[in-house]
């Protein structure tokens, strides 16, 4: 079962920097990218990187979690 946290590296993360640094239009693609096991986030960023040859796009942690006040 795939962790719906938001955490680097997680599924959750993974979908949001594909989807966005490849478009949305490569939806497909981005979801296939995203379930493969990945060593680390910046090996994922890093093969994004090459994909692309621009800055990989997305979200940070301090979107997705909630701040108590």
């Amino acid at each position: 079962m795939v962790d719906p946290m938001w955490r680097p590296g997680s599924f959750f993360d993974n979908v949001d920097k594909f989807a966005n640094s490849l478009g949305y239009q490569n939806a497909g693609v981005a979801m296939e990218l995203a379930m493969m096991s990945w060593n680390s986030p910046e090996e994922r960023d890093d093969f994004i990187i090459s994909m692309t040859n621009d800055e990989v796009k997305g979200g940070t942690e301090k979107n997705y979690i909630k701040q108590k006040f």
